[in-house]
């Protein structure tokens, strides 16, 4: 449902139809089975029952006529094995309703009951902040065994700096700033924070002074005065507004007929693309963290938004310790230091200046998008001039 427009656009329509029926049918087939066992459990439980009354009451008879049982005596007999097999049909009864109840449950608690790969360690404790140096100090990382993304990796980043992150995709960007953010934590090696360990901090310590802006950021259904106080609930409606006009989002909120109060829909539905992204920096510039992560922020935004964007940026990274995914080059020329990562390692680093002149890596990654974009640029123009010579 959430892939329609992917199907109805590339006419996948009877193709999904198939592939829905024959999951559906054999998932009837499986509860039409679970079904059946279950109905049939009761009825058996209770046949049972009867034929063994049954029984008890033949042989009640036989001895009566031998003279061994009297009639109260039977009467007494069978009114106790009644309420005797009645406590087994209603424990026959549960006992099914329960297998369905476990069934479901597993897959519950199969999720409440994994254990998270990164734990607090015995002993650590909340930062008071985490602002200071970061160093990656000889770092091996990987998702899978025998297959490394990152190999002796090791960076020192200081206080305030703001590093930009470059490269083909699967180099490690975005393994970088997982690590830093302690979504994961090293193979090998360490890192550092202000000269500490970082496993030495609690997760919560942690997550709590680092903002990420994602490529596609998440908005929850809710209001726009909800989504910008998610990271933190105890914020005015002067500091949630201000954060919003740093972030270049205040002048579309009040555009719009309900203003904060407007309803965003299910992950930002109800908003565009750059709307979207415009308030998930706003919501990270009202949570003031010590460290700042954006990956590809601007990638899938148009090019006004873009620079609305980039102020918000410039606004949020002054004096804070920041590491930027950038996928549109022209972003990060204003960087502290810009890293090209290929296969894990850095290739290269430096100003924007300094690696144009070096004519390495980015040079040819930054001349190939500025001609790229020059070409896309010119074609409408191209287009134009044609008809008007036409």
């Amino acid at each position: 449902i959430t892939g329609v427009r992917v199907v109805k656009s590339l006419r996948r329509e009877e193709g999904n139809l198939e592939e829905f029926t024959d999951l559906t049918r054999t998932m009837y087939r499986a509860g039409f089975r679970a079904a059946w066992l279950s109905a049939l459990f009761l009825p058996v439980v209770q046949l049972i029952s009867a034929v063994a009354i049954s029984g008890v009451i033949l042989y009640s008879g036989q001895q009566f006529q031998l003279g061994g049982m009297t009639i109260g005596g039977i009467q007494a007999f069978i009114f106790y094995i009644t309420h005797m097999l009645f406590p087994i049909q209603e424990m026959a009864r549960i006992y099914a309703e329960m297998q369905q109840a476990i069934a479901s449950g597993e897959r519950i608690f199969s999720l409440v009951d994994a254990v998270p790969e990164v734990q607090d360690r015995s002993g650590a404790h909340d930062p008071d902040s985490l602002r200071g140096d970061i160093v990656f100090d000889n770092v091996d990382f990987q998702y899978e065994e025998e297959n490394p993304v990152l190999r002796d990796f090791s960076l020192h980043v200081k206080q305030g700096e703001t590093i930009a992150l470059v490269g083909p995709t699967g180099a490690g960007k975005s393994t970088i700033v997982n690590l830093v953010c302690r979504f994961y934590e090293p193979s090998k090696g360490r890192i550092l924070i202000n000269g500490r360990d970082y496993t030495e901090l609690t997760l919560h310590g942690i997550h709590s002074r680092v903002g990420v802006v994602l490529q596609t950021p998440y908005l929850f259904s809710g209001t726009i005065w909800d989504n910008l106080r998610y990271g933190r609930l105890d914020a005015t409606d002067d500091e949630v507004v201000n954060a919003a006009k740093v972030a270049g989002a205040h002048t579309f909120i009040e555009e719009l007929e309900e203003g904060y109060v407007s309803q965003v829909g299910e992950g930002g539905v109800l908003l565009s693309v750059g709307q979207t992204q415009l308030l998930s920096l706003a919501r990270a510039i009202l949570a003031d963290p010590d460290i700042f992560v954006m990956d590809e922020a601007t990638s899938s935004v148009d090019t006004l938004t873009e620079a609305l964007v980039q102020d918000a940026m410039d606004a949020i990274l002054a004096d804070r310790t920041s590491f930027v995914i950038a996928h549109r080059l022209s972003t990060i020329r204003k960087a502290d230091r810009i890293l090209v990562i290929e296969d894990g390692r850095i290739a290269e680093q430096g100003t924007h200046a300094q690696l144009i002149r070096r004519q390495g890596h980015y040079y040819d990654l930054y001349t190939k998008q500025f001609r790229d974009e020059r070409i896309g640029a010119a074609q409408p123009l191209l287009h134009a001039g044609k008809m008007v010579a036409a």
